[in-house]
């Protein structure tokens, strides 16, 4: 038989007020169904970190994401429907996309988008004789 390993547990309250060695790896368990345990790495004080388990549901602040994969919807923080992202393409589900200091290249140049569809106007007005 295999060698065994058990860490210390305990439910969110108990590891709301204890400290960990530091380095010390402890298991919380979760009140929450479907994500019952997760693992808490200590530091050197009283901070800790969670490390979320797969099926979690979790908050990034601060953090930069690269090299983004999405597959499913995209909602916001009530669970409203923005968007469906599809094999090749987002819909979002208002129909609205709102663009903030968006740019676009021309010929090689970068444009603001405001000047482009200034652009576009003036040359359909062109071709249309209006």
């Amino acid at each position: 038989m295999g060698v065994s390993i058990q860490f210390r547990r305990g439910t969110a309250a108990e590891h709301a007020t204890f400290t960990g060695a530091e380095g010390e790896i402890t298991v919380l368990k979760s009140d929450t169904a479907g994500d019952p345990w997760r693992l808490k790495v200590h530091n050197d004080d009283s901070t800790s970190f969670t490390i979320p388990s797969i099926d979690s549901t979790d908050t990034l602040t601060n953090k930069t994401i690269s090299n983004l994969k999405l597959s499913g919807t995209v909602s916001d923080g009530s669970n409203n429907l923005l968007a469906t992202v599809g094999t090749s393409d987002i819909t979002f589900a208002s129909g609205v996309v709102t663009l903030e200091n968006a740019n676009v290249i021309d010929q090689d140049t970068e444009k603001t988008l405001e000047a482009m569809m200034t652009r576009v106007a003036r040359k359909n007005q062109m071709i249309l004789g209006d």
